[in-house]
């Protein structure tokens, strides 16, 4: 149809003309006027690939359709120093042997030449229309130039149109053809300009892609550029229906060709923006080219108008990052390094982000001067709050590479290993070591070693955490020497050069601004401040960690004898006796004296300051809702943006131990959604192993077995992280407790470093390993791994029966080995510890403590147990507790309450995923019959929903009868008569709608704490 024409593009996308019925129809009427005799001159001008060549094939075509003679040529800018290149193509092209023959290059002949060709061309134009095309006018050689603009002078009489297409905005003046198209008559100018929004989406209807995020991916692309979105159109098609840019794909080749059709200085000016991309301007454009701006800015602007960049002169940038790779990629490497190292030069210059200067670093691959290093530094530090931590990782990787000082490059090293813990915690533990075993060299400052002593902590290496507190110590000793004689004039050599070191090693170390001027009005982001307990002490002995709540301890030492492998020649007096004061009396169990239970308060201990990132605050039981609500309102400041990971966990695990697990659970996943936000799966499997740790201790075992497979999978399984290591022997007792021994066996037998074994994390897996050897029948083995772990939690300060009751555990193996006066002494010990008012420590001691005793006064305990294992929110061990409260009853002789809590703790065990403790409480007394599958949740919804109509009268009683209590203990319990209790009972029956104790609902069983 008129106005319209077909064109095909590279991989067989047709499309048609749009947005061009407007030029077509000036350019019909031009070829109208020729064909009557007035000839002229039609100036096709638009940025490169916008359809000028498509405007001049359309007059060729429709030409040739009339018959006429048709002389075509396209310029090129390597033959723009060709005399009469255009001028032989367009003889090339006529009717054979009537042009040909008049172009001659043969030197003294180009006037005759160019007389020649005039005289043929108007020949031809005599006896019929001519038509003369040529496309890319701006690389003409200047002789055809001349010779062309002088045929157009004329061209009005003698039947010729001349057609001219050139690229715009003009890289170089043409005044020239400016005046010549003033004064010719019959000349006009068509624009062809950028196709809208409305012309970009009829093509991609045509192209059928009707995406929303393919559509606006492709206006964003090509910037209405028709040949850009013909290759976005080309990609489209062989990626088969998704739009993915690549660097070899057809979009960035097209727009490659595109850069170079500009001009001959497209290539470098684009190559620079690419490499300043997002900064580029004119301005740092040239200073990157070493140019002057007035030549860059045409350029840009050219760039800029064909949608080969985006934005204007003044600051512009690729379009996709395909596109800036395809035209950076053609740079031999080295030489795109050195642009990228000069890009770097010039936005430091200009005063640039940190970040923007880094990323120039990295993709140059080196450092170029001294000032490179804190720009890293500092765009580190940006990146690590922005969420950024592999590009951070980076940073810091490049700037270690530039470290020739020892000291130094220690305190990028720390920085490296923060930031590594973020996504894969073995490289920073890897990372720490290393700087360790450089730092037994001296050659670290107190400083430093107070910082890697706060990291090795937080990985749960506190017997490292201990050396590097010493080695602080020792080398704050030498600075404070160093700086006293220093003041006295008396220092000098080796002292005061250590201490001119130390002081570079804090300088370089820091977030340094650039040097003056070259950052004017910014101000360099600081690198993440450590939490309080990383800081440096007091210069004098008190910066060194003590040895621990056992002075004497010696946990880790090089040569300690492994129990884990213990056999059946194992004998249980020495083992006791190498226990040292595990033994010993309940007035010695946290460490030997009164002086140490004093030092509970005592939250600035060096050794405890380590633990307490483990253990929350060493309060008293009558603190610790100060120190919950302080944990929370840590938590909620560190909300927003990407916080340090230290104080979180401390925080959480404050909650978890000293508030219990329903308070910590929502700040787990809280964190745990956050660090995924941040980009840190290394924090994010910390965070998950604690959520996990809640989850158990709430009793809900399919939750923490799904939390902590999360965890693993978010690092990577390696046997040196004390992540993995921590959350296997998590994962490892939840399936123990779920009956699944050999998926537990199978966790287990991964390797395990043994310096995990020497750590925090490396507990919980030597505890998991224990209740697998005492679910064996292998007591012995399982005694072995308890008193290791009471071992090391003695030696590091960190006896906590609320982060591992390891002496229950004890008892328990003890007893299974016939010890029972051993087993306790254990029990014993447990209970004379401040932690023995928290309620689950009271409930898993009184229940250990109650095996110990006959039925009679097993009973009692148990009751206790169950209390307070109530108040404690722990459902699997409040089930265990009252499976084998129901054996003590049975025991007893009390069948009918017998009953009743045995129906409570197989429902308990069964919610928890307990099978295995289920099925052992269905055959320890008549229990009713349970249902096939679970117990319906709409059965139970219904049964919640009539609980609420009880008042808090009737249900305290009804709750109470559920637990077995008899109408007499229930009334002495809650202070009335024997008569209420009947009473409030018979309406709680009605309400109901059951008609024994059997038939009341479970859920009464959990309100007990409130009765």
């Amino acid at each position: 149809m008129p106005g319209q024409s077909d064109c095909v593009i590279a991989g067989g996308c047709c499309v048609n003309i749009v947005e061009r019925a407007a030029e077509l129809e000036s350019l019909d009427s031009a070829l109208n006027d020729c064909a009557a005799g007035h000839g002229g001159v039609v100036l096709v001008e638009g940025p490169v690939g916008c359809g000028k060549s498509e405007l001049v094939s359309e007059a060729i075509d429709r030409a040739t359709g009339r018959g006429w003679v048709v002389l075509r040529a396209t310029g090129a800018a390597e033959e723009h120093a060709l005399p009469l290149g255009v001028l032989g193509q367009l003889a090339a092209s006529g009717p054979p042997g009537l042009l040909a023959a008049a172009v001659s290059r043969v030197p003294g002949a180009l006037r005759e030449s160019t007389q020649s060709f005039g005289a043929a061309v108007r020949r031809l134009g005599a006896s019929g229309p001519v038509l003369i095309c040529v496309d890319d006018w701006q690389h003409a050689d200047d002789v055809s130039r001349t010779q062309l603009l002088h045929l157009a002078r004329g061209s009005r009489r003698a039947g010729i149109l001349v057609v001219l297409a050139r690229a715009l905005p003009a890289t170089v003046p043409d005044p020239l053809l400016e005046t010549e198209l003033l004064r010719l008559s019959g000349s006009f100018r068509l624009r062809a300009a950028p196709l809208s929004p409305a012309g970009v989406d009829t093509l991609l209807d045509e192209a059928g892609i009707t995406e929303g995020p393919s559509r606006r991916l492709a206006h964003r692309l090509t910037g209405g550029n028709p040949l850009l979105l013909r290759a976005v159109l080309a990609d489209f098609a062989a990626g088969g229906g998704a739009l993915e840019p690549r660097s070899d794909g057809a979009y960035a080749q097209a727009l490659v060709t595109c850069v170079a059709r500009v001009g001959a200085a497209a290539g470098a000016v684009a190559r620079a923006a690419g490499a300043l991309d997002g900064h580029a301007s004119a301005g740092t454009v040239a200073a990157l080219l070493d140019r002057p701006a007035a030549a860059v800015a045409p350029v840009l602007h050219a760039l800029a108008e064909g949608g080969l960049l985006d934005g204007t002169a003044s600051t512009a940038r690729f379009r996709h990052a395909a596109a800036r790779a395809a035209v950076l990629d053609a740079l031999p490497a080295a030489e795109r390094a050195a642009l990228h190292q000069g890009a770097a030069a010039v936005l430091r210059r200009e005063g640039a982000p940190a970040t923007a200067v880094a990323e120039r670093l990295l993709a140059a691959g080196g450092v170029p001067e001294p000032w490179a290093v804190p720009v890293l530094q500092s765009a580190a530090a940006y990146l690590l709050a922005a969420g950024e931590p592999r590009t951070a990782l980076d940073c810091l990787r490049l700037a270690g590479d530039s470290f020739t000082d020892p000291r130094r490059r220690a305190g990028n090293t720390l920085r490296t290993a923060e930031a590594a813990a973020r996504i894969d915690p073995e490289d920073a533990e890897l990372r720490l070591a290393a700087l360790l075993a450089e730092a037994r060299t001296g050659h670290l400052t107190a400083t430093d070693l107070n910082t890697l002593a706060g990291l090795l902590a937080v990985h749960g290496r506190l017997d490292e955490a201990r050396e590097a507190r010493d080695l602080a110590a020792a080398a704050g000793a030498r600075e404070d020497t160093a700086s006293a004689g220093g003041r006295t004039g008396s220092g000098s050599g080796e002292d005061a050069e250590a201490a001119g070191a130390g002081a570079d090693a804090e300088v370089a170390g820091a977030d340094a601004v650039p040097e003056a001027g070259a950052n004017p009005g910014r101000v360099a982001i600081p690198a993440q401040l450590p939490p309080p307990w990383y800081g440096r002490s007091a210069q004098s002995g008190a910066a060194r960690a003590g040895s621990g709540a056992f002075g004497g301890a010696t946990a880790g030492r090089a040569g300690d004898r492994g129990v884990g492998g213990a056999g059946a020649g194992f004998d249980t007096s020495r083992v006791l006796a190498a226990a040292g004061s595990a033994g010993g009396g309940a007035t010695t169990a946290i460490g030997g004296g009164p002086a140490e239970t004093g030092g509970l308060t005592d939250g600035c201990r060096p050794g405890r300051r380590d633990a307490a990132v483990w253990a929350g605050p060493w309060w008293l039981e009558e603190r610790a809702g100060g120190a919950v609500a302080g944990a929370e309102a840590q938590l909620r400041s560190a909300l927003g943006g990407c916080p340090a990971i230290e104080p979180v966990l401390h925080a959480l695990r404050t909650l978890l131990y000293l508030g219990g697990p329903a308070r910590a659970l929502p700040w787990c996943a809280e964190f745990a959604e956050r660090t995924r936000e941040c980009a840190a799966p290394g924090w994010s499997a910390m965070v998950r192993t604690v959520h996990a740790e809640a989850l158990f201790r709430q009793g809900d075992l399919p939750g923490a077995e799904a939390a902590a497979r999360t965890a693993l999978e978010l690092v990577p399984r390696s046997a040196g992280s004390t992540v993995v290591t921590g959350t296997a022997g998590i994962l490892a007792q939840v399936l123990l407790a779920r009956g699944r021994a050999d998926a537990a066996a199978a966790e287990l037998a991964r390797p395990v470093a043994e310096s995990g074994h020497a750590t925090v994390p490396g507990l919980a897996y030597l505890r998991a390993r224990g209740r697998f050897h005492l679910a064996a029948g292998r007591c012995h083995a399982a005694l072995a791994d308890f008193l290791e772990i009471g071992r090391r939690m003695r030696g590091w300060g960190l006896d906590r029966p609320v982060v591992l009751p390891w002496r229950t555990d004890a008892a328990e193996a003890l007893l299974g080995l016939g010890e029972a006066r051993q087993a306790d002494r254990f029990v014993t010990q447990q209970l004379a510890l401040p932690d023995a008012a928290d309620a689950w420590v009271q409930g898993v001691s009184l229940r250990q403590r109650a095996a110990l005793l006959e039925p009679r006064r097993r009973k009692t305990l148990l009751d206790r147990s169950t209390q307070a294992l109530r108040r404690s929110g722990d459902r699997y061990e409040l089930a265990r507790t009252l499976a084998e409260f129901g054996r003590t009853l049975l025991e007893c002789g009390e069948t009918a309450r017998a009953t009743m809590v045995n129906r409570t703790a197989w429902h308990l065990a069964d919610e928890c995923g307990a099978y295995p403790l289920r099925d052992t409480v269905e055959s320890a007394g008549p229990v009713p019959a349970p249902p096939a599958a679970p117990v319906a949740l709409p059965a139970r919804s219904a049964s919640c929903a009539r609980l609420a109509e009880l008042t808090d009268s009737e249900r305290r009683v009804a709750a109470l009868a559920v637990h077995g209590d008899t109408n007499r203990e229930i009334a002495g319990k809650l202070f009335i008569t024997v008569s209420t209790v009947e009473q409030h009972l018979t309406r709680a029956y009605r309400k109901l709608g059951v008609t024994s104790r059997r038939q009341l609902p479970v859920e009464l069983q959990l309100m007990l704490s409130e009765a």
